[in-house]
């Protein structure tokens, strides 16, 4: 994944990378189809490519990993810009995390998320993100009270943070995942995840937003375009993960640009007319076929895309597109956007 920082608005340009999981080194089907490669080789790689920010899972970078981590990243000048709980690793998670009817689950959960509170803290992050992994049910009767659960979870790790860290305690992102991989996600969707946080005690909420994906949105059959234009409305889009999504399947994870350059024009010029300055992050991972020494190629793609498109978006005259919009010329207002595409 990639940070990109907006040109003209924090100085230097900086693009940061994700500390990939150990699953892009992987067929989705059968065995690994190249080497593995150590997760603080990664930043090494990361390093040397460019990078300035990274962001990881705790089932990346563990507690015991982060003095090594620290030591890397300042030798090769990159920062921690996101940090992530992981609820999908351990076996005791099968089911579900925050909503589970074991109480032991669900205090398993709780426990995950205080001690990467503190590993984000202790990493130098800004932010971080929930993404609860198999945090859904195939069940019946089961979602009035998982909801109220979830949120009971949510103020649990507001409220510690808030005590432990207060001013500087980080914020939280949640992840909306349509379908992994459970018949119903308790985050399925933006909408979902904005009704969470709306329930949070008043006295956390402010430290709670979205981080909405662009094929996470793609696979419910949704707009993220949309998507991302109803967190800037909220006040509640605290990051992005862009990439690519071609038709509602899995993740497929594609280099950013790929699939809809149209729409990710747009996007850019959604954020720009917002002066929005948080975090760009490409949510990416190099095929299969790619060789080591090519694994950085789908960050750099990316990144070159997202830098191209912003650049072209400033160069569109609002007042343009006030009035295609204003007259309902939107067939018109697209085909103007294109101009700068083609």
């Amino acid at each position: 994944m990639v940070k990109f920082i907006i040109p003209n608005k924090r100085g230097k340009n900086g693009i940061g990378a994700r500390v990939w999981n150990p699953e892009f080194d992987c067929d989705h089907v059968r065995e690994p189809t190249c080497e593995r490669i150590p997760i603080l080789d990664r930043i090494v790689i990361l390093g040397e490519a460019g990078i300035t920010y990274i962001t990881a899972h705790d089932a990346e970078i563990s507690a015991d990993d982060i003095p090594k981590a620290k030591q890397l990243m300042e030798q090769h000048d990159v920062k921690m810009g996101i940090y992530t709980a992981s609820f999908f690793t351990e076996a005791i998670f099968k089911n579900s995390v925050a909503r589970s009817n074991n109480f032991a689950i669900r205090k398993g959960a709780l426990g995950n998320a205080l001690r990467a509170v503190d590993m984000t803290v202790q990493l130098g992050a800004e932010l971080m993100v929930f993404w609860t992994g198999r945090g859904g049910f195939n069940g019946l009767l089961d979602g009035q009270k998982s909801v109220r659960r979830l949120i009971d979870w949510l103020n649990s790790v507001g409220r510690y943070a808030l005590k432990k860290y207060g001013k500087k305690s980080p914020r939280f992102a949640l992840e909306p995942v349509p379908n992994k991989p459970r018949t119903n996600m308790h985050l399925g969707n933006l909408s979902v995840a904005l009704n969470l946080i709306g329930r949070l005690d008043a006295t956390v909420q402010p430290l709670f937003g979205i981080n909405p994906g662009t094929a996470h949105s793609r696979m419910a059959g949704l707009d993220y375009l949309w998507d991302v234009e109803l967190c800037l409305e909220s006040g509640k889009l605290f990051h992005i993960r862009l990439n690519s999504q071609d038709a509602t399947r899995y993740d497929q994870d594609l280099p950013f640009g790929y699939v809809e350059p149209l729409k990710d024009l747009a996007l850019c010029v959604a954020l720009q007319d917002a002066k929005w300055e948080g975090i760009l992050t490409f949510d990416v991972k190099a095929p299969r076929t790619a060789r080591r020494e090519d694994i950085a190629d789908i960050l750099r793609t990316s990144a070159a895309n997202l830098q191209r498109l912003w650049v072209k978006a400033l160069s569109v005259d609002r007042k343009i597109i006030f009035e295609f919009r204003k007259t309902q010329r939107y067939t018109a207002l697209a085909g103007y956007l294109s101009e700068y595409l083609y």
